[in-house]
């Protein structure tokens, strides 16, 4: 059996400073680290629960990149974010002026979520079993 770590989603983006404030400022949610090592060498990761979300700032020239990593703004995906606390976390974003991507709603298949967009236009998906 592999013993597994904590789940980290990573990404590039080109709006590093609004993302890292989304993150900090608006959700508050935990930073393990960030850093600044030059240009192109500079990213957070913000934990949340049992995983991770990290961002890098996207290099301006390919040879820059590194072999296996894919570049691209992530599209298609979102994550889910279970909680515990789901009403008052949705009441706590809305004062603080986070963007609902979808309000809290009670999903057919026994989940009561409510889904943000962050600057990059990833989905985060937060939801509470109701089972």
């Amino acid at each position: 059996m592999t013993q597994a770590g904590t789940f980290r989603f990573t990404y590039f983006t080109d709006l590093y400073e609004e993302t890292f404030a989304f993150y900090r400022d608006l959700l508050q949610w935990e930073l393990s680290h960030d850093w600044d090592r030059g240009a192109y060498d500079k990213g957070a990761v913000f934990h949340i629960g049992k995983g991770s979300i990290e961002f890098l700032i996207r290099p301006e020239k390919t040879s820059d990149h590194h072999i296996g990593l894919n570049y691209r703004t992530p599209q298609g995906v979102f994550t889910g974010i279970q909680v515990w606390n789901i009403e008052e976390l949705y009441e706590t974003y809305k004062q603080r002026g986070v963007p609902f991507h979808h309000d809290l709603i009670d999903q057919p298949w026994g989940h009561r979520s409510f889904y943000v967009q962050e600057p990059n236009g990833l989905i985060l998906g937060f939801y509470q079993e109701q089972f």
